[in-house]
């Protein structure tokens, strides 16, 4: 697979019975929407300022700290009133998480397919680790939530959203072996590990940055230095 996109989440879900909410949100994508979650309501904008209300509060006071009588309150509505869109706050959590796996995936995707065919192994990689900070540092709250909460969540909700994760990691799997087909990697090196300590690397900028002197462009971009000049044999 190449870089992941909105159908090889679907396939990866596929095999989990997934709440109606989440389901559609992949089946949307599938179809070739351009998917939002300001686009998923189709009389007023309730569900939207739930789901954004939730991805905030997740992400700032994580999960047991959250309240759905926050949510609502935060959303402008009775708390009451979110069983008419979720059956459940962890029904509403998994698709808050599920869009911020799709956010970030697409966001990536986008960044490293503008490069186009004849860019090399490196610079793709490079390119989808500047996105990947950038994205996480610039504020999104739906994929910040996903690293504040998962931990937390109960077992069924997060096997389902590794599943959903596994398109995410696998277009890690495929940009690193890239490099290594082109002859450009250090020899020895274990492709799995490598993945799993890039991924965590990157996962945790969120939770120690603090604006400084150093911009979210220029952090993004000493990670992948740092990250390609120890993964390569003669990085630029």
């Amino acid at each position: 697979m190449g870089i992941a996109d909105s159908e090889a989440i679907d396939q990866a879900a596929g095999n989990f019975d997934y709440p109606a909410g989440a389901m559609r949100l992949v089946r949307q994508r599938r179809m070739g929407n351009e998917v939002s979650v300001k686009g998923l309501d189709t009389g007023d904008n309730s569900r939207s300022r739930i789901l954004e209300a939730a991805a905030l509060l997740l992400k700032t006071k994580g999960l047991s700290r959250t309240k759905l009588s926050d949510i609502a309150e935060r959303a402008g509505m009775l708390a009451p009133s979110l069983y008419h869109h979720f059956g459940s706050k962890n029904q509403l959590v998994e698709e808050v998480l599920l869009e911020g796996i799709y956010r970030n995936t697409k966001h990536i995707m986008a960044r490293v397919e503008v490069l186009g065919p004849g860019a090399s192994g490196v610079e793709r990689l490079r390119a989808a680790i500047i996105a990947h900070v950038s994205f996480l540092l610039n504020g999104d709250d739906f994929s910040a939530a996903f690293g504040k909460v998962f931990s937390d969540l109960p077992d069924d909700v997060r096997a389902r959203l590794l599943a959903a994760y596994s398109a995410f990691d696998n277009s890690w799997r495929d940009l690193l072996e890239a490099v290594q087909k082109e002859g450009c990697a250090q020899p020895g090196i274990h492709p799995a590990t490598t993945r799993k300590f890039l991924i965590a690397m990157l996962d945790s900028c969120p939770e120690w940055y603090r604006p400084g002197k150093l911009n979210v462009q220029q952090i993004a971009t000493q990670a992948a230095d740092l990250f390609i000049k120890g993964f390569t044999k003669n990085s630029p």
